[in-house]
C-alpha cells in the first residue's frame, strides 16, 4: 500500500490534508476542538448493519498518517464515539502521533459522540426518502416526534456544553480531538455556527477545529477560517 500516494493523491483524503494544513493558522496559544470524521470504512451492503463496518487497511494507515501529521508542538487529547472504526481511528491518530514525538492522551469513549437520542428505524426510514440537508432542516424544524428524535436544539446544546466544557482541563495549547460520525458532525456544525446544511458531505478523516477568542469563535471549515458569533446561550452559561 503507498500511503503516501493515497495521502496527497485520493479525493477522499482531501478535508484531511485540508485540516492539517490549515491548523497552523490559529493563535499559538489558543486551545483547539477538533471534531473529525472516522477514517475510511467500506459501504454497507445492509444499512442496518452500518454501525458494525470497521475501518479498511487505508483507514488505518490514513488514521495515522493524520496523527504524524499534526503539529507535534500541540499536545492532543482524543475522545471518540463507542463505535469501533472511530475508536480505531483514535487509536491509530494517538499512535501516529507519538511516532514523531507528540504528546498525545487517549481519552476513550464520550457518549455525545454517538450518543444523539434519534430512534434507529424512524432515523433509518427517513433516509430512503429525504437528503440529508433535508433532515437535518426538518429535525431542526421539530417536524419529529420528541419521542422518536430528541430535540435538535436540546441535542446539539447539550453536546456542546459536554464537549466544549472539556476544555476546562486541556492543556495549553492543546488540541482536544473528538472522532464521530458524519451526521454527528454535519448536526453539530449547524447546530453551534449556524451554518445551513449544504449539498456537501465531509469525507473520511474530516471535519471542523475552532476556538474561543474573547469576542468570537474562529472556526476551520472546508479549508476556510472563519470568525463567528459566540452563540447566545453559550454566552450566558460562561460569562464572556
Amino acid at each position: 500500500m503507498d500511503v503516501e500516494k493515497i495521502w496527497k493523491e485520493e479525493n477522499w483524503t482531501a478535508h484531511a490534508r485540508t485540516i492539517i494544513e490549515n491548523l497552523n493558522k490559529f493563535p499559538e496559544d489558543s486551545k483547539i476542538i477538533l471534531v473529525l470524521r472516522h477514517s475510511h470504512r467500506n459501504e454497507p451492503q445492509i444499512m442496518e448493519e452500518v454501525h458494525k463496518l470497521r475501518l479498511t487497511p487505508q483507514g488505518h494507515a490514513i488514521a495515522k498518517k493524520f496523527g504524524e501529521s499534526l503539529p507535534n508542538n500541540r499536545p492532543i487529547r482524543i475522545f471518540h464515539s463507542i463505535i469501533w472504526r472511530c475508536e480505531e481511528t483514535a487509536e491509530n491518530i494517538h499512535n501516529g502521533f507519538k511516532e514523531v514525538g507528540g504528546k498525545s492522551e487517549l481519552m476513550g469513549e464520550f457518549s455525545p459522540l454517538y450518543n444523539i437520542g434519534i430512534d434507529n428505524q424512524s432515523f433509518l426510514k427517513q433516509f430512503k426518502n429525504y437528503h440529508f440537508s433535508e433532515i437535518l432542516l426538518r429535525w431542526a424544524a421539530g417536524f419529529y416526534l420528541p419521542e422518536e428524535w430528541t430535540p435538535f436544539t436540546q441535542y446539539t446544546q447539550n453536546a456542546a456544553h459536554l464537549i466544549w466544557n472539556q476544555l476546562k482541563d486541556a492543556p495549553e495549547n492543546g488540541i482536544d480531538i473528538h472522532v464521530t460520525h458524519d451526521w454527528h458532525l454535519m448536526t453539530l456544525r449547524f447546530g453551534w455556527f449556524a451554518l445551513p446544511p449544504d449539498k456537501r458531505w465531509v469525507y473520511f478523516n474530516g471535519g471542523f477545529a475552532f476556538t474561543f477568542e474573547k469576542d468570537h469563535i474562529q472556526l476551520l471549515d472546508y479549508g476556510e477560517l472563519k470568525l463567528l458569533e459566540i452563540p447566545h446561550w453559550w454566552k450566558k452559561r460562561n460569562n464572556f
